[in-house]
């Protein structure tokens, strides 16, 4: 399985990304398998803060969506893998850290911006890729702009550039950058400091925050998918 869940004590538990390759990337099963367990994780009573890390070094290269899909319906199911994650991320009742070393790109890099807390190595690279092979990244625009200004987004998407750990940070993407290798550490650390709060505060500060930041849009990363269903279905090969 690509995802694996760990329980550290006090009511932290670790869930690593365990993809594909040297990239670490992320197949739409491995997506379901992730939005199962954050659901589950939602409905553990005895969870205080939830880290997400990566395998080998690599947080996760991205998603590679299913080839040859042919009809908006298929496309849009598809899609609705990331849709279900995001949801499944925000129902989750504790906080969430995420400890990014190496890559974190597209579906990634959507991930890093919805936590609340994020962790990266000064040597990890942060990117949407998505326009260099012709997708734009609707799903990520449609929450990013809570964190990143508008122009700085729009410009990350269409250059597809690899920014660093310090730029994300600048950008308002991250919470802190900590030395390569350390991430884990560091989140551990927080999350241990976390736990020992007062677990209903806890919830209620993550749950008020989100909603008052206005974190996650159902209707609107709905919209998304809509859209890039139609534009991928229509850029098909006819059969």
């Amino acid at each position: 399985m690509a995802i694996e869940i760990d329980a550290k004590g006090q009511g932290i538990s670790v869930v690593t990304l365990g993809g594909h390759d040297a990239g670490n990337f992320l197949y739409t099963k491995d997506l379901l398998d992730l939005a199962t367990v954050l659901t589950a994780c939602a409905s553990d009573r005895e969870l205080r803060v939830l880290v997400v890390t990566g395998r080998g070094g690599t947080f996760c290269g991205g998603r590679i969506g299913a080839k040859g899909l042919t009809r908006a319906s298929e496309v849009a199911e598809d899609l609705n893998a990331i849709l279900k994650v995001n949801a499944a991320l925000d129902a989750v009742n504790v906080p969430v850290i995420v400890a990014v070393e190496g890559q974190a790109f597209g579906f990634a890099f959507g991930i890093t911006a919805q936590a609340d807390y994020a962790i990266a190595a000064e040597n990890a690279v942060f990117s949407l890729p998505e326009m260099s092979h012709g997708l734009p990244p609707l799903i990520v625009f449609s929450y990013l702009f809570r964190f990143v200004s508008y122009k700085r987004a729009f410009e990350l998407a269409v250059s597809s550039r690899q920014i660093s750990a310090r730029e994300a940070a600048d950008a308002g993407l991250l919470t802190d950058v900590v030395a390569a290798g350390a991430t884990l550490d560091r989140a551990l650390e927080v999350a241990n400091k976390m736990a020992g709060f007062d677990p209903k505060a806890l919830g209620l500060l993550r749950k008020f925050g989100r909603k008052a930041a206005d974190v996650h849009s159902q209707p609107t990363s709905e919209h998304a998918v809509a859209l890039m269903s139609v534009m991928l279905a229509e850029r098909a090969p006819a059969h």
